[in-house]
């Protein structure tokens, strides 16, 4: 018989391996997924990076100017492709460690956390913050997708350094903050998403003041001041490495827009309460009414802060704050207004959401009471949810790879110059292509790829239409017009501009979702070969 004494010397592996379990039962389906999209990018930045000190003065691309700062990043997929190449099982297999981890680690923070509310339990509450965390169906994207990794990884040192700095504070033992301010480090040099952490800990700060008379004021301003001089010198070394000091994914400035930021709040916070379902609804009401939607976000928040201080629920209150802050640097880039994707961007917020929740959920009798029912509910719900966009990534990484395989059908000469047009961005949010098939036929095809010149229009997939033939293309005068098979808005992307030679425009377009039902192509070159997505698969526009 195993002794208990044993069960308690092993019980945070046995734990861990119990989430491991049921992630594997999750998403498990993954596994054999096919690399989509910006997989191929990382890939191909893994094999042609070499390993030098320079990584940490470039952006993840090598180049000195726009683009992340994710060094760290860099040699994980440095790593694993030297030693795993392009077995995508091996990719996915260490995401669901990595989400499996991170579960664990939201157990470690939410039991200090729920210790703090005096909760009774504590461990019991802990396990189902982490259980949450791990099956709240907006994290399938990060889990499927290979090129979400930086989310991943990143969250686990973020998590890391948060637990590090409140047992710091229990124990006042300097080694772990020493480890708390290592591990800040590590999340920054992975994705810049880490850019909250010294203002989470600050407000964390603040908690800890009010509940303890004890702490000395001077030593508190002392510590925090060290991680707000770190992320001084990272934006630093951000600005010396790639030019941009506040500039972002899209953009080479911060572009301030307060409207946008609350529209994109109120569609973030529909996403975590409805799983993405209802997000085109959210846009198309903050498309035609942003100034009444925002009016009720900033109701409801003042309302919820006025009714928690006044019943004095204050750690409820910094818990929610700190989520928000978690989810503040995600503002400034849009969700897709039409499908799933983009729910990676919810994956470090989810891990104070769910702690969030349990303790607004505590007080309720009704919930104390028939919790074990209404996990179970959700259970059943999540089940569902998840297994239905498992099968959205499972289709689009099948479609990914029968489009690499398709190529070559085309018997192409090597080095051939291509321009592509109407590739599937993704199918109901599971990724496929967009700019990056020029990357995954280098990979596939190293003897005999193409040159690809990629415009910014894409079609629109879903479960249905995939493999059939989406736009009817008539040569003109002086180029090309495709037309929506049914009528239907399946084309998106820009609506007229001039790359790679070729002016393009887009009639018929929604500014709401940002799609259009027809494309006119006007090439300089009207020797100009087209590549173009056709009945699943590639073909030349003749």
């Amino acid at each position: 018989m195993i002794k208990y004494s044993t069960i308690r010397k092993y019980q945070s592996l046995i734990l861990w391996l119990v989430f491991f379990l049921i992630s594997f039962l999750f998403f498990s389906k993954t596994l054999n997924n096919f690399f989509v999209s910006d997989d191929f990018h990382w890939l191909v930045i893994a094999r042609d990076t070499e390993i030098s000190w320079r990584i940490f003065l470039t952006n993840y691309e090598g180049n000195t100017f726009g683009g992340s700062y994710n060094p760290l990043l860099v040699f994980i997929f440095k790593f694993f492709y030297n030693f795993f190449g392009l077995n995508y099982f091996v990719y996915h297999l260490f995401s669901i460690l990595l989400h499996s981890l991170n579960a664990f680690l939201v157990f470690l923070l939410s039991n200090r956390i729920f210790s703090f509310a005096k909760f009774s339990n504590t461990k019991i509450w802990a396990f189902i913050a982490g259980l949450l965390f791990l099956i709240w169906p907006i994290q399938v994207e990060v889990i499927s997708w290979v090129a979400a990794w930086p989310h991943l990884w990143a969250t686990s040192f973020y998590i890391l350094s948060l637990i590090k700095y409140i047992d710091f504070k229990s124990s006042r033992k300097r080694a772990k903050l020493f480890l708390s301010i290592l591990f800040f480090i590590i999340a920054l040099l992975i994705k810049e998403i880490a850019i909250s952490l010294p203002f989470v800990i600050l407000m964390l700060e603040i908690y800890f003041i009010s509940i303890n008379n004890r702490n000395k004021l001077l030593s508190t301003y002392f510590y925090i001041s060290g991680y707000f001089l770190i992320l001084v010198l990272f934006f630093c070394i951000r600005f010396f490495s790639t030019g941009l000091f506040f500039g972002y994914y899209g953009s080479h400035i911060l572009q301030i827009s307060i409207n946008k930021w609350l529209g994109n709040l109120a569609a973030y916070l529909g996403d975590f309460f409805t799983f993405s379902f209802i997000r085109s609804l959210m846009y198309k009401a903050i498309y035609h009414y942003s100034e009444i939607i925002i009016i009720i976000l900033l109701l409801s928040l003042i309302l919820y802060f006025s009714i928690s201080l006044f019943k004095k629920k204050f750690l409820q209150v910094i818990i929610f704050s700190v989520f928000l802050f978690l989810l503040a640097p995600m503002l400034i880039t849009d969700l897709h207004h039409l499908t799933f994707a983009g729910e990676r961007y919810m994956y470090l917020p989810s891990s104070l959401f769910v702690i969030w929740i349990l303790l607004v959920l505590y007080n309720f009798h009704w919930f104390k009471k028939n919790k074990f029912i209404i996990f179970i509910l959700f259970l059943l719900l999540s089940s569902i949810i998840i297994c239905y966009k498992n099968i959205i990534w499972r289709e689009s990484s099948m479609l990914s790879k029968q489009i690499v395989d398709s190529y070559s059908l085309l018997k192409l000469e090597n080095d051939q110059k291509l321009v592509s047009v109407s590739l599937p961005d993704n199918l109901l949010g599971g990724e496929v292509f967009r700019n990056n098939l020029q990357q995954a036929l280098e990979l596939y095809y190293p003897d005999n790829h193409p040159d690809i010149y990629p415009l910014p229009v894409y079609t629109r997939l879903n479960l249905e239409n995939y493999n059939k033939s989406l736009l009817k293309w008539k040569n003109e005068e002086k180029g090309w017009l495709g037309e929506s098979r049914d009528g239907g808005y399946i084309v998106t992307g820009k609506t007229s501009i001039t790359i790679n030679d070729v002016y393009f425009e887009l009639w018929g377009y929604n500014y709401q979702n940002f799609t259009s039902n027809i494309i006119r192509l006007y090439p300089k070159d009207e020797d100009t070969l087209f590549l173009i997505f056709d009945k699943g698969r590639l073909k030349l526009l003749k």
